[in-house]
């Protein structure tokens, strides 16, 4: 499961500078991981945060009248942040991890 922020979104909450450089974000059911990804300003690399499942704490959407911002709590590391991807993607990117957390053992996510 891949999603990048929406260019409508991005244009109508301000964000206009990163319509170079959208945040991506990936879900892996088989690794137990999710990747948030931005390129960097020089355009040259990416900066990419991989998170297990078992350290993920909470998941917040904050919808706006286009897009959504994803924040997700991921115990000793702070935060791992995606912005202005589309509403849909964010309410199924949720309902993933909800539903895979309620079928697997706890010694999976802890939400």
């Amino acid at each position: 499961m891949h999603h990048k922020s929406s260019i409508t979104s991005l244009l109508f909450t301000g964000n206009i500078k990163h319509l170079l450089n959208p945040w991506h974000i990936s879900v892996n059911f088989e690794r137990k991981t999710i990747t948030s990804k931005k390129r960097n300003w020089f355009l040259i690399g990416f900066d990419e945060e991989i998170v297990p499942f078992r350290y993920i704490r909470r998941i917040e959407v904050d919808t706006h009248l286009f897009g959504a911002d994803m924040l997700i709590k991921v115990y000793g590391s702070g935060n791992l942040t995606v912005k202005c991807i589309r509403k849909n993607a964010a309410d199924s990117i949720k309902e993933a991890l909800i539903n895979y957390n309620n079928k697997t053992p706890i010694k999976g996510m802890l939400i």
